[in-house]
């Protein structure tokens, strides 16, 4: 059992306690640190340990001619398309240890440091997983000709609030995110607007343009240097099984383990642009 291999180790009371805080801040501390975690749909219906997530878009409500609805003897339906997002992705962190060298390390230190290195791989592998969405689902706009960074950008700008179809009928600015790598953040820098008061600058926020939160990524996929997008475009809902502590049978050794269950799926496709080098 799990509990009895911290009794071989001669884990008391007090360091059990603090091994259990340490091991339930990994989820905790992913949910506070991902850029794609500001940016995501956190309106499902489910638990991501059900098996499924359902997100709900409706149409837009159609104007009519007064009278319509009497002469028809009712209203217009309500036009709803949900969106099931699969939790169809598991993924696994499992290291093993040999109980001399916990002995000689000491296992809360240990379980503190890798702890962290789980939490950040955990980050980067879901903003990787939800760019590539982006890429995937999203439309390519097409650079104008000669076109500097910003003209890229505000070409992208326009393309999204002017968007029109049964669900959108163009888009605000206070609705809509920007994602720029390295290579357009240093470029576009000294033109953003400093974030307003009451706007906190964390999760990669990194200034305003055109009246648009801007955010910076290390983790968009190669060749992509700008995201726009709605927010609550994509969906990822995930859940991650924290590791324990875990005796190896047949050996003085002993296992640290994190289990990350996930589904990635744009909600909202058509209100997704990117730019990209062209291959």
């Amino acid at each position: 059992m799990k509990q009895d291999s911290l009794n071989v180790i001669k884990y008391g009371t007090e360091e059990k306690a603090k091994l259990a805080e340490i091991l339930g801040g990994v989820l905790e501390n992913v949910f506070t640190s991902a850029v794609s975690e500001e940016l995501k749909a956190k309106n499902g219906s489910g638990e991501p340990e059900s098996g499924s997530v359902e997100y709900k878009r409706f149409a837009n409500a159609k104007m009519e001619d007064k009278g319509t609805a009497r002469a028809a003897g009712k209203g217009n339906s309500v036009q709803d398309n949900p969106i099931t997002v699969n939790i169809d992705t598991d993924k696994e962190i499992i290291e093993e240890f040999q109980g001399k060298d916990l002995r000689l390390y000491g296992v809360p230190s240990m379980a503190e440091k890798r702890k962290k290195n789980y939490t950040k791989q955990i980050k980067a592998y879901l903003d990787r997983e939800f760019f590539a969405c982006a890429k995937r689902e999203g439309t390519k706009i097409e650079r104008p000709t000669n076109a500097t960074i910003q003209d890229i950008i505000d070409n992208i700008i326009v393309t999204a609030k002017t968007l029109k179809n049964d669900f959108i009928d163009g888009m605000d600015a206070e609705d809509l995110a920007i994602v720029l790598d390295a290579t357009y953040r240093k470029k576009m820098k000294s033109i953003l607007d400093e974030l307003p008061n009451g706007t906190s600058p964390s999760n990669g926020a990194i200034g305003m343009y055109d009246s648009i939160i801007v955010r910076e990524s290390t983790r968009m996929p190669a060749g992509v240097h700008c995201i726009l997008m709605r927010e609550e475009s994509i969906a990822q809902p995930f859940y991650v099984s924290e590791f324990d502590l875990e005796k190896i049978n047949l050996d003085d050794a002993y296992a640290l383990e994190d289990f990350l269950y996930k589904g990635t799926k744009a909600v909202t496709p058509d209100t997704i642009f990117f730019d990209e080098d062209s291959e």
